[in-house]
């Protein structure tokens, strides 16, 4: 790979801060939308969201963020372990919170 001089640094910096566009085309521009089960797609502008509601961008990232932290291996367990209760009534024994960590852990 190559590498930039300091001098050519400083003139792509000093190009930006006047404004030089170094795109190669149109921005791609597009509506999101959020379905039911928390999945987010995109439509043109203009077009209506097939399934589920219009979505802000700010709206967007902030829900791409949660769904981030939630998929960490310890609130997926929190989530496994809510849920097992939830439908049991009670909580899980040793073996039980082994075989749900080995399927959080390896999860794909």
């Amino acid at each position: 790979m190559g590498t930039f001089t300091e001098e050519t640094l400083r003139k792509f910096q000093a190009m930006c801060a006047e404004g030089m566009d170094f795109g190669e085309g149109e921005p791609y521009d597009f509506v999101q939308c959020l379905m039911a089960n928390g999945d987010i797609y995109g439509v043109e502008p203009g077009e209506s969201c097939d399934k589920g509601k219009q979505i802000s961008d700010e709206q967007a990232q902030k829900l791409r963020a949660k769904k981030s932290k939630d998929d960490k291996p310890d609130v997926r367990m929190a989530k496994l372990k809510a849920a097992f209760r939830k439908k049991t009534g009670r909580e899980m024994n040793k073996e039980e919170k082994a075989k749900a960590a080995w399927l959080v852990n390896n999860k794909k």
